[in-house]
């Protein structure tokens, strides 16, 4: 299996949280004591045993309404680790890639120093268990692809919002999609990465 791709569109996004259910479902990961912080979204941060988390932005429309904005937060998967090249320099099997695309974190993580990954990665992904030491975060689900299935939050978006499938193809779907929509529609990060979004606003829109 080549390179491959999930690529979210944020505009069919409806918030419903099914992808982020799916995550914890499929991997076994523990529910969190969370608290009501004035919005559907929840639980407010990553964590070890939340790997994906819809984010709620209360965003004003170039018109001047206000209107919530979702964005799915997980890992980019980064054609080029910043976390995998901190990692090499303490443990060189602790942070690995796979040729799909996925950077996976090993039980070896345990004896990383925590700060030193996390700094490397520019979009605060990695999360630590503090019980074991160990990091977490998604997978790409990579158990589930290599397996010829769909990664579980694609297979549970009932939208559309989230496709999956080669990197070329996803890349030219999201390219063709940027276009329909126009105006400030965007690809992001871009195009080193295996997990992109379509966003129809500029970034800072969505407080990414």
């Amino acid at each position: 299996m080549g390179q491959v791709a999930i690529c979210i569109d944020i505009d069919k996004c409806t918030a419903c949280r099914a992808c982020q259910v799916a995550c914890k479902n499929w991997n076994q990961l523990a529910g969190e004591q969370t608290q009501n912080l004035g919005t559907h979204e929840n639980p407010p941060d990553l964590s070890a045993t939340t790997w994906n988390r819809i984010k709620f932005v209360e965003a004003k429309t170039p018109s001047g309404k206000m209107e919530w904005a979702f964005f799915s937060t997980r890992c980019r998967h980064c054609d080029e680790p910043g976390c995998m090249y901190a990692a090499q320099k303490t443990l060189a099997d602790a942070v690995v890639q796979d040729a799909t695309g996925a950077v996976l974190f090993t039980p070896k993580t345990k004896d990383l120093e925590v700060d030193d990954i996390r700094g490397e990665c520019p979009y605060d992904i990695p999360r630590q268990d503090k019980a074991t030491g160990q990091l977490f975060k998604c997978t790409l689900c990579v158990d589930r692809i290599t397996n010829g299935l769909l990664p579980a939050c694609v297979k549970a978006c009932s939208t559309g919002a989230l496709t999956f499938g080669p990197k070329e193809k996803m890349l030219q779907t999201a390219k063709k999609r940027v276009a329909e929509l126009g105006g400030d529609a965007n690809l992001y990060p871009g195009e080193a990465f295996s997990t992109f979004w379509i966003l129809p606003e500029k970034t800072d829109y969505y407080g990414v």
